[in-house]
């Protein structure tokens, strides 16, 4: 229902770590209060954009985009870290 959507969209907003979304095509759908405060940028800024291409370091780009690439083919990355 709209109230439970809510209740988790709000859940995420507030969540004490950084929590984003992205697509099958890597492209950033989700962006919550504290991926803001850690990396600068707002969810308005992020949304529609290339998670590795924009918001990852050169050092970390290939590493990231690995990770990304296993988890969206259903493979366990549970508690990796990389900067933002």
């Amino acid at each position: 229902t709209a109230l439970v959507a809510d209740d988790l969209t709000r859940v995420i907003d507030t969540a004490n770590a950084p929590i984003f979304g992205i697509d099958t095509a890597g492209l950033v759908t989700e962006w919550n209060l504290m991926s803001t405060a850690i990396s600068g940028w707002t969810k308005k800024e992020t949304l529609g954009k290339p998670l590795v291409d924009t918001f990852i370091t050169e050092r970390y780009k290939e590493e990231v985009g690995r990770v990304l690439t296993r988890a969206l083919l259903g493979n366990e990355t549970a508690n990796y870290e990389f900067p933002l």
